[in-house]
């Protein structure tokens, strides 16, 4: 096999393939990526057991074939080079090393490779459903939901979002049970079809990573038994999906607020910003006090001292005045992904979850779980 390239696609390229590869498998030949020559079409193939993905790039192909090299030693020498630094990939026939030359550099180096024979295939996908997706409604999507998704890999079910489709209806949700997100959107084209997936996190955060603002291409879905595969431009990502029965997400969201309050998010931000620098290191605990026409926000720690502001806001409601605390990390959550100045905060009692929504847009539900508190 050879090929001649610049430095900077093919460094790109690796980089992202080799995000497939999992630091706690033990199989070695899940470290390497399969490289494979067709033409002027090279194809980067990376997985581990449950995860793979495939980039392709067009190069100068000379001979083709296929090598397995470690991601690691390639990965590492790539990104030395400088971007417009002209490389040759070889391996001739018999060898168990690839050699690369650089141009500029006038370097030469040999990597010892792998036997590509016992690297697993590519599965053969044929979609049984299938969702297509524009960059701007899938981007939103991932980025008002995402976020509020467990890390916590022993729940393995809170690890991703669930999307459910109805209609021309399409509906995300995130949670890790102390934060829910739900983002609503309405297909252009849609069949009447109906069904839901549970989507590692994980991809829908290479999905977002790897859209192309600036030539905006759909996204594509397929779903396949418990497998789904999304197309994003010449990337090409296939995972399991998430097993286990999603919770009704729509229970823990009260049927009504008795209190409704509006405030600006630039002004909510930068208060809690400094407030919770006096705030506990585990939680992030910020107190609010909310009156008609005020938020005293406050938090304090003995051996810290404590910070209070106040911030213009306007409230109806019955149950006036109230006083609650929220994870303070949990509401900036929010505020970074919401897309609005106005934002609506409605509210039961100190104990209740609360809704934080984008002033105008009921598309989109950040439920909130207090925490318990003495003010």
């Amino acid at each position: 096999m050879q090929f001649s390239c610049e430095s900077k696609e093919l460094a790109q390229s690796v980089n992202i393939v080799k995000r497939a590869i999992s630091s706690s498998n033990n199989a070695p030949i899940f470290s390497g990526i399969h490289v494979i020559l067709q033409g002027n079409k090279l194809q980067l193939i990376a997985m581990d057991n449950t995860y793979m993905m495939n980039k392709e790039l067009e190069v100068n192909g000379e001979e083709p074939g296929d090598i397995l090299i470690p991601a690691k030693a390639i990965g590492d020498l790539l990104a030395r080079f400088d971007p417009d630094e002209v490389l040759t990939l070889q391996q001739l026939p018999g060898e168990k090393e690839m050699t690369l030359k650089a141009a500029k550099a006038r370097g030469q180096y040999h990597i010892p490779l792998m036997d590509p024979e016992e690297y697993p295939a590519m599965p053969h996908f044929q979609g049984e459903r299938i969702l297509q997706l524009s960059e701007d409604v899938i981007g939103k999507l991932i980025d008002t939901t995402v976020y509020a998704c467990s890390t916590d890999a022993s729940r393995p079910l809170y690890t991703g979002v669930y999307l459910e489709k109805a209609g021309k209806g399409l509906t995300a949700v995130g949670t890790n049970t102390h934060r829910l997100a739900i983002k609503e959107s309405e297909l252009e084209e849609a069949d009447d079809s109906e069904f839901s997936m549970l989507i590692p996190a994980r991809l829908l955060k290479e999905i977002r990573s790897n859209l192309n603002g600036e030539l905006p291409e759909p996204v594509t879905l397929s779903l396949q038994g418990r497998q789904i595969m999304a197309k994003v431009g010449n990337l090409t990502i296939i995972s399991s999906l998430i097993e286990g029965k999603f919770p009704d997400y729509k229970r823990p969201i009260p049927p009504s607020f008795s209190n409704r309050t509006v405030f600006n998010r630039v002004d909510m931000e930068k208060a809690i910003q400094r407030v919770a620098l006096f705030s506990q290191s585990d939680y992030n605990i910020v107190r609010l006090a909310i009156d008609t026409d005020g938020i005293i926000l406050s938090s304090a720690v003995s051996d810290m001292g404590q910070g209070k502001e106040i911030i213009s806001c306007q409230t109806i409601g019955e149950s006036l005045p109230l006083n609650i605390a929220f994870n303070s990390r949990y509401m900036m959550d929010f505020f970074k992904n919401c897309g609005s100045e106005q934002i609506s905060l409605e509210t039961n009692t100190s104990l209740s979850p609360a809704r934080l929504m984008p002033e105008g847009d009921v598309s989109y539900t950040y439920i909130l779980t207090p925490v318990r508190v003495i003010f």
